[in-house]
């Protein structure tokens, strides 16, 4: 064999070298690669078991994710189904609130309207649309806001309010009732306020009318002098009251038992009260009337006008009964004094046509011609329509003395200056007397005229009179006495005039008439009582 030069064997152990740092380097990198490889398939094993868990942890979520969408699912159903029964609710409360007939709505914090029923509609003329957001300044007016605005700002500090006024609206003038009421969160804050207003116009002016109608009722009946009562026959009780007790003749506040108001009736008036009432009710009538005769404790006599309705009514007897009872005692008096007055006139008429009789057959029979007769008969009835004048000026109630004796004299103060001398007290006399004496001045007059003092320019008559006590009752005591007229001498025979005056006047007076034809002058004296009797 043959052995290698130097320079291979260097040359070979330096690539056998070579190869071993080669083979030691793949060596390193073969373990690096295992220990890589140990390491990966270390950390895929601990990737893996994460993943695993992972997934498992995944599958669980998918689970409950799958879990809580059914959940959602339902609750979603229930939430619709909910919100479906909400606003069925809703428009079934709206349909409550738009029929009722008040206003009704809601205001947040703010003072802006969140919800209106229809009724604003009427009110406001503005639907409910129109007025959410709207402010409450806005919707009712300056006017309207500043009358309400205290109440408003009380319901915001959570106190609940109400107020009655008349407020100014575009339907024009109501009178409301509004009530706040706050709405209250469960932290204490007021959310807002809710609103329920009523319209009492018409209430109102009911109470009103009412109210009206009462004052009138009350004032007839004060002005009337009327006063209410009322009866319980169950009980046997009449209820007083102060006007009932003032006509009674009680004390305004005194409260009398049922016996001590009839106690008060006169006789028989108990009776006729109750027959009175069932007349009406036979006749089927629930009304009845009739004049109630009173006494009072000082024994004065009163009359009552009653007016009665009567209720209950059981076998023919009223349970209740009320009515008013009304003061006419003057009523009565003034009756019985017209039928006084209606029979004293016809008394009078009677009388004045016999007086006008006798006169005008008197008159003709002692005129010697036509014209005196006609004087005489004009005269005379002249005389007694001057009378029968200053009595129908007082209602034929009587006369005073003095207006009588004036109108009697008139006709004759044209025969020259103050001729007349009157003196005497003022008296009343009775219709009767005032009559006589002026149809006796007339006579008197008349002759003084012809032939005594007014016969002539200087004579002058003085009629005087007073009142003297007779027996007891007054008398009036008068006199006409002539003087300066021409010397007076007593005729042989008396004519119509004198004995009228001493014959049928006297009668008339049923007292005496004297007359005296003195030198100086004629002087007539009358006596007579001044009682109507």
């Amino acid at each position: 064999m043959n052995k290698p030069a130097p320079q291979d064997t260097d040359a070979l152990l330096k690539r056998l070298e070579e190869l071993e740092a080669e083979n030691r380097e793949l060596r390193a990198k073969l373990h690096e690669q295992v220990a890589l490889s140990e390491a990966k398939a270390l950390h895929y094993a601990a990737a893996g078991r994460e993943y695993a868990q992972e997934m498992s942890s995944a599958n669980a979520r998918i689970e409950t994710l799958k879990d809580t969408r059914s959940s959602l699912q339902a609750s979603e159903k229930r939430l619709e189904e909910s919100e479906t029964r909400a606003r069925a609710s809703e428009k079934q409360l709206r349909q409550i609130a738009d029929n009722l007939p008040a206003l009704i709505a809601y205001v947040d914090a703010d003072q802006r309207y969140r919800f209106n029923n229809h009724a604003y509609v009427s009110w406001f003329g503005r639907t409910p649309e129109s007025l959410y957001g709207v402010s409450l300044l806005e919707a009712v007016g300056e006017t309207g806001y500043e009358r309400v605005r205290p109440y408003v700002d009380t319901a915001l500090r959570g106190e609940r309010t109400r107020h009655e006024w008349w407020a100014p609206l575009p339907s024009g003038l109501k009178f409301v009732r509004s009530e706040y009421i706050p709405d209250q969160r469960d932290d204490g804050s007021i959310a807002g306020f809710y609103v329920l207003a009523s319209d009492l116009t018409e209430s109102k002016r009911s109470q009103a009318a009412l109210a009206e109608s009462e004052a009138r009722l009350r004032l007839a009946i004060d002005a009337g002098r009327m006063a209410v009562w009322e009866t319980d026959t169950a009980t046997d009780t009449i209820h007083s009251s102060p006007e009932l007790n003032r006509l009674l003749g009680f004390e305004p506040d005194a409260s009398p038992s049922s016996a001590e108001i009839r106690s008060r009736y006169a006789p028989g008036e108990r009776e006729k009260v109750r027959r009175i009432a069932a007349e009406a009710l036979r006749r089927g009538e629930r009304h009845a009337e009739t004049e109630l005769e009173v006494r009072w404790p000082d024994g004065s006599q009163r009359w009552l006008l009653l007016r009665a309705e009567m209720s209950e009514i059981e076998n023919g007897i009223p349970r209740r009964t009320i009515g008013v009872a009304l003061d006419i005692t003057d009523r009565k008096k003034a009756e019985e004094h017209q039928q006084l007055l209606i029979n004293e006139l016809n008394h009078r008429v009677k009388n004045t046509l016999t007086t006008v009789q006798s006169i005008a057959t008197q008159s003709l029979r002692n005129a010697r011609t036509a014209e005196e007769a006609r004087d005489a008969v004009e005269g005379r009835l002249f005389a007694l329509s001057r009378a029968h004048d200053v009595l129908t000026r007082e209602n034929w109630d009587g006369a005073f003395l003095s207006e009588v004796v004036q109108q009697a004299i008139e006709p004759f103060q044209n025969h020259g200056g103050e001729r007349f001398s009157v003196s005497g007290p003022d008296i009343r006399l009775p219709p009767r007397i005032a009559l006589a004496i002026a149809m006796a001045i007339q006579e008197l007059g008349t002759n003084a005229v012809k032939y005594g003092a007014l016969s002539n320019a200087k004579g002058c008559i003085a009629i005087a009179w007073t009142v003297l006590e007779e027996a007891g009752t007054p008398h009036l005591r008068m006199t006409w006495e002539e003087t300066e007229g021409p010397a007076v001498v007593e005729p042989k025979q008396r004519g119509f005039g004198t004995r009228l005056v001493e014959r049928s006047l006297a009668q008339e007076l049923n007292g005496s008439v004297e007359i005296n034809f003195a030198p100086k002058g004629v002087v007539c004296t009358i006596n007579a009582p001044l009682a109507e009797s």
